[in-house]
């Protein structure tokens, strides 16, 4: 099941005649801003550190590192290890990533009913997994599974690999590699721009029953506006879009051409919604986030998008050359 985490997102319908200037009043600063992430080189070692310590202690193991958003950089297991100790290292990781703290601490607060949101949005809150926090960011997080076989070892095990390989998260080791890698993403300042933008653009233009969302490059809503007379489908379908052309570095209607043309069905084949709207939004060659929009009459959805693209970051790309 894929389960979309909304975090920072703001929804609410409008009438399509309200006039938005925060667009306007964003400046350069507030666009983008720096994120950091674990890099495979130390998702790599922090899983051998930790397979070490398990063939010194001698119980099997699976481990697996994620980035920041939870998907996955490296796995392995070892010889011994069970089919599902494999599934839930990587649950656990991709867990203690979303929630950002420990799938044991998680574990204590679903049992005791304090927030059992976890469980229920089909995370894995059980103990071991461990976000990765460098000078107070989440970069990733480690996950590992050893079937009840290591008595808890297992999570001393990936602590001890986090620690080994990040220290105190402050200062950083020394390392023959780097450990941190740095990119480029939309702030909320920048996501609500555009959605401003697409919503004065569509009252300009007199189209109406839109929804509007934009996502982090990572798919993580960050702003959606509805505009008055808009369908649930209209609303839904906008941030599928968004997130669709996130995941895919593509317009949507790039992947619609490659989908009906039996080019590529793989999108269709994933869960994602390769429907024209959606569109990646590059500077440079680094893409910083999405836009999407919904429940147009033609090109409407595309036109709207692309207008807001464009209002918010006039040297922007939202293709680039195959």
């Amino acid at each position: 099941m894929k389960t979309t985490l909304r975090v920072l997102a703001v929804v609410v319908v409008l009438t399509p005649t309200v006039v938005f200037s925060q667009g306007a009043k964003s400046t350069p600063q507030s666009l983008v801003s720096d994120k950091k992430d674990i890099t495979g080189f130390a998702a790599r070692r922090m899983i051998e550190i930790c397979l070490a310590q398990a063939a010194r202690d001698g119980y099997p193991i699976a481990l697996a590192v994620v980035d920041s958003a939870g998907y996955l950089l490296s796995y392995q297991s070892t010889d011994g290890a069970t089919g599902n100790t494999g599934v839930t290292a990587q649950l656990k990781a991709k867990t203690a990533a979303k929630f950002r703290r420990p799938t044991g601490q998680l574990y204590e607060r679903v049992n005791k009913q304090i927030n059992r949101a976890p469980e229920w949005m089909g995370y894995f809150p059980i103990p071991g997994g461990f976000p990765i926090v460098v000078q107070g960011e989440v970069v990733g997080a480690i996950g590992a599974g050893a079937a009840g076989l290591s008595g808890g070892r297992d999570e001393d095990c990936a602590q001890q690999a986090i620690t080994s390989v990040f220290g105190d998260g402050k200062t950083l080791p020394p390392s023959t590699q780097p450990l941190l890698g740095t990119r480029k993403v939309i702030t909320t300042a920048a996501a609500r721009s555009l959605v401003d933008a697409c919503v004065s653009y569509a009252s300009q233009k007199k189209y109406t029953a839109l929804g509007i969302a934009v996502v982090d490059p990572d798919g993580t809503l960050l702003s959606f506006q509805g505009t008055e007379g808009a369908s649930q489908t209209a609303l839904e379908t906008a941030e599928l879009k968004a997130t669709t052309a996130a995941h895919w570095r593509r317009p949507t209607i790039e992947l619609w051409e490659r989908v009906n043309k039996q080019v590529n069905r793989a999108p269709e084949w994933m869960g994602d919604f390769a429907q024209p709207g959606g569109f990646p939004i590059f500077i440079g060659n680094e893409m910083v986030g999405a836009i999407g929009a919904g429940g147009g009459i033609g090109n409407q959805d595309d036109e709207c998008a692309q207008a807001a693209v464009k209002t918010v970051f006039p040297t922007a790309v939202t293709s680039r050359a195959p």
